[in-house]
This record gives C-alpha cells, sequence and structure tokens, in this order.
C-alpha cells in the first residue's frame, strides 16, 4: 500500500512538473507591449498611413532588446530599441541615439496614479517631465475595435526645450492603440487601424 502511495505520488510530481514546463514564460508586460516578431500596427495619422513593426531582438549594452521600426510609405523612418524590465517597458535607443539614462514609457505592474519622473539626453537632445498613469481602465474606440485601456500622460514635458504633452493608450494583448503628441499649438494623434500579431 506505501509503495502504490509513493509511486501515486511520484507520478502527481512528475505530470505536475510537466505541466509547469509546458506554461509558456509569462508575459512581464501582461500583454501591454506585444514583442513577437513580426507583430504590426499600422496606425492612421489624418491621411497618412503609418506602419510599425516588431524586426526582431538587438543587444545593446549587453541587454537582449526589442527593436521597433516605423515605416511610412513603406520606408524606415526610425529603428527603436525597447528594454522590458520587472519594473517597466524602457526606450534605450532611438535611431543612431542612446537614451541616457533609458525613459520609462509605461510602469509595470499598470496601476493608476502611479507616476515617474523623466530626466533624460537623447542623443544631444534633453527629454524631462512626468509620466502618470492617469487610468487603467479607460475604454478608447479606435478603428481597430473598442477596448480597455491603461491612459499614460506626459505632464509638462519639455523635448529639446519645446514644451510637450504625450499621451498614449496601451490595451492588453494589443499594445499601444492611440498616442497623441502635442507641441505648442499643432497636435498629431496616431490611431491603430488594424493589428497583426506576430510569432
Amino acid at each position: 500500500m506505501v509503495r502504490v502511495m509513493r509511486l501515486a505520488v511520484g507520478a502527481v510530481v512528475v505530470l505536475f512538473a510537466g505541466v509547469v514546463l509546458a506554461q509558456p514564460p509569462k508575459d512581464p508586460t501582461d500583454g501591454l507591449f506585444p514583442i513577437k516578431p513580426k507583430t504590426k500596427w499600422t496606425y492612421k495619422v489624418q491621411d497618412q498611413t503609418v506602419e510599425v513593426v516588431v524586426t526582431g531582438t538587438e543587444k545593446f549594452n549587453n541587454e537582449d532588446c526589442t527593436k521597433v521600426d516605423t515605416l511610412v510609405n513603406g520606408k524606415v523612418v526610425a529603428s527603436e530599441l525597447f528594454s522590458i524590465k520587472p519594473d517597466g517597458v524602457y526606450r534605450v535607443k532611438v535611431k543612431d541615439d542612446k537614451v541616457d539614462p533609458p525613459v520609462k514609457v509605461i510602469a509595470l505592474p499598470a496601476k493608476a496614479g502611479t507616476a515617474w519622473e523623466v530626466k533624460s539626453k537623447v542623443g544631444n537632445q534633453n527629454v524631462s517631465g512626468t509620466f502618470k498613469i492617469t487610468s487603467d481602465k479607460a475604454p478608447i474606440e479606435t478603428k481597430a475595435g473598442k477596448f480597455e485601456a491603461v491612459a499614460v500622460e506626459g505632464i509638462d514635458m519639455d523635448v529639446a526645450g519645446t514644451k510637450t504633452t504625450v499621451k498614449l493608450w496601451f490595451a492588453k494583448d494589443k499594445g499601444i492603440v492611440k498616442l497623441s503628441y502635442k507641441i505648442q499649438d499643432a497636435e498629431s494623434v496616431l490611431e491603430l487601424e488594424k493589428f497583426e500579431e506576430g510569432k
């Protein structure tokens, strides 16, 4: 009887371990910043189409970073590197310019009221201000559908001496579904039109 019990317990341990090993690694961003290669976002900016694509990983400062390209009319206009850490997603490089120190674009876990200071340099340009998660359940509708998003706002941002307001909306399993930049009186809004998950 004791031998049978030991065998049963052993079998349960082996089976349970197999189930644990079979689980995919947990996404530290909880789906708010998809990083599978070939993941693609198509945004509309007025009458222009902007595509953002995860093109893979790249080593930077001894870290494996996610490379993201932005394309306009099929041509790459910007490449960025992002690092995912337990406390947030950081932009570490823009084009050929190192972001020093890296700028946190969203805090993890994403909770309303969380705020963080930015005082950084991108190449020769200074970037400073405060980011804040204004809501972790913000309803938003785009051409790609309706979402419950984490809303992040850049308050009193100073980019190379110019006052800027930045707003981003992150939806689970979709990433950034909308973002807006207001520089002085001019505002640009990118709205998600189509999302294609990578593999």
